[in-house]
């Protein structure tokens, strides 16, 4: 399958500045203020605001553990809110840190040490 052109365009437009990247006190602290902010809304005010909806307006309310599959659709949905956006920026940010290493000229393995 071949990369369009665009795509490669944007990467080597992106690349160095994933290379040449360094945190600072201030970036290091204005990122963890929106990070904790982004995981408040993220973890807790849309799972709960679509819980409301789900109940309120399509009428999905009621127990999980009954014969009925709303409320578990419901509580599926409300769960699938609350740790989606989390896990990809966990997964977004391995796989970065693994790109920015191995443009520096590292290995993206992990590196050993002691006992093997």
């Amino acid at each position: 399958m071949k990369v369009p052109d665009r795509v490669l365009e944007l990467r080597q437009r992106v690349e160095p500045r994933i290379r040449d990247f360094e945190w600072t006190w201030t970036s290091a602290v204005l990122f963890s203020v929106a990070f904790g902010f982004f995981t408040v809304i993220s973890m807790a005010v849309l799972p709960s605001f679509w819980t409301y909806f789900a109940e309120q307006t399509l009428g999905w309310d009621g127990l999980s553990g009954t014969s009925d599959w709303r409320p578990l659709a419901r509580d599926a949905v409300a769960a699938g809110l609350s740790t989606g956006p989390f896990v990809t920026l966990v997964v977004a940010a391995a796989i970065m840190q693994n790109w920015r290493r191995k443009l520096r000229g590292g290995s993206a393995e992990r590196a050993g040490g002691g006992y093997r």
